[in-house]
């Protein structure tokens, strides 16, 4: 495969995994809310139960890290990519695999309730929400998108600081969810314009 026909396809990774992340995001905050910290010690208390979307979450996550591959390698040809590019590229690679991991385990293990899951959420979030917000800024300073899909991206990494599964917030990722559309979108775009 050419590193054209890569490029292209993901960007039609990152549209996917960007309209997946959205929708998941969606059918979770129509499930009963959750319970937070201490709260969760109260008898009739328990977390959000929503295993059965955790299969479409993971995708999302794996079309997202497919479209950041394709952005990459976009990236590295322009020789401005460096050092905090390389720094997001890897950040966003543990928080997808924390997320990705953690989500598995809770799926194939405990079958939904996973009492370590904090231990891979807040992490992989964390390292999620650094590493596309300096991929982004990468991007914006690479000049290898447009500007405004790369300052999407900066907002949607920021946004899911705000993120939070057992309630309303787990609306936060969907910011992030339209920036990886937008940015699969230009990517695929702006390749096939270089052809």
């Amino acid at each position: 495969m050419s590193k054209s026909s890569l490029i292209r396809w993901a960007g039609i990774a990152a549209m996917l995994g960007g309209v997946l992340l959205i929708v998941s995001v969606v059918a979770v905050a129509f499930r009963p809310e959750g319970c937070i910290g201490s709260e969760c010690d109260l008898p009739g208390k328990s977390h959000r139960e929503w295993s059965a979307l955790a299969p479409f979450f993971i995708a999302a996550l794996s079309l997202i890290a497919t479209g950041m591959v394709g952005l990459v390698t976009r990236a590295w040809t322009s020789d401005r990519f460096g050092r905090l590019g390389r720094i997001g590229q890897d950040s966003s690679l543990v928080g997808v695999a924390l997320l990705g991991m953690g989500g598995a385990i809770q799926e194939i293990y405990f079958g939904g309730d996973f009492p370590l899951m904090p231990g891979f959420v807040i992490p992989g979030v964390l390292a999620l929400v650094v590493g596309f917000l300096l991929l982004g800024i990468a991007i914006l300073r690479a000049s290898v998108l447009p500007r405004w899909a790369a300052w999407l991206l900066i907002t949607g990494a920021l946004a899911m600081l705000g993120f939070n599964d057992q309630n309303g917030l787990v609306l936060m990722a969907a910011p992030l969810g339209i920036a990886w559309v937008a940015a699969g979108y230009a990517l695929y775009a702006t390749q096939n314009k270089e052809e």
